[in-house]
């Protein structure tokens, strides 16, 4: 699967450059009070801090590369402290208001330590609705190279806007019982500001419970975080 990846991503790149399509170039800098990910901390409850740049192409392609510091034990010689995401993927509008989307994501961990590899990739499908609406399933093939796949379903809605500030809420759930042997159900609830230069989102996460290999009992606690994020 990461060869294909690799193969992937290179003829979409040497795609779009032979074709010298323009393209629209952003990035970010975020600050987190805890990085948590589909209701699990990442940081170990504590702070992260994360640098994000996007190419979107006027034809509908995009892709990007992302990366986190974090803070994941899993047993006392296993430790994960940086993560890393390169991602590529295809966008189209199908009416006025509704988008279809396809992507890849390869989720990398520089500097692992341990004889686990938890470098894997992810691929995805969506749907939204006017910006206000996001459903979206993942699947892994093969989660921590162990042959054992997961999949997760993501749903998102804007319930409110008023102002600089929108609520939303979602959740979803996380099966990776072919290598864990549970499953988990996540949510989440809170507010995003958008001001002239940066966004502030304030969320409470929560889950049904904590599922080994993925999360542990303090990383799945109920959990409120703030992040602070500079587009530029």
């Amino acid at each position: 699967m990461a060869f294909s990846l690799r193969c992937l991503v290179l003829a979409l790149l040497l795609s779009l450059t032979s074709a010298s399509m323009g393209a629209e170039v952003s990035g970010y800098v975020a600050l987190r009070s805890d990085y948590v990910k589909r209701g699990v901390s990442q940081s170990d409850s504590g702070p992260a801090a994360q640098l994000g740049i996007d190419l979107v192409f006027t034809n509908g392609f995009f892709a990007g590369a992302w990366g986190s510091t974090t803070d994941i034990d899993n047993g006392p010689t296993r430790h994960r402290d940086k993560e890393t995401n390169f991602y590529a993927g295809y966008a189209r509008d199908i009416s006025d208001s509704w988008r279809i989307t396809g992507h890849v994501v390869a989720y990398r961990y520089p500097g692992q330590t341990g004889s686990v590899d938890y470098n894997y990739e992810e691929y995805s499908a969506g749907v939204s609705y006017d910006d206000r609406f996001w459903l979206e399933y993942s699947h892994t093939p093969d989660l921590y190279n162990t042959d054992k796949s997961a999949r997760n379903v993501d749903l998102y809605l804007e319930l409110l806007t008023t102002g600089n500030w929108a609520l939303g809420g979602g959740g979803g759930h996380n099966d990776a019982s072919d290598l864990t042997g549970s499953n988990y159900w996540y949510w989440h609830l809170g507010m995003t500001g958008s001001f002239r230069y940066a966004d502030i989102d304030i969320r409470f996460h929560d889950t049904s419970r904590w599922v080994r290999i993925i999360s542990s009992p303090d990383r799945a606690d109920a959990r409120g975080a703030i992040t602070i994020r500079f587009p530029f």
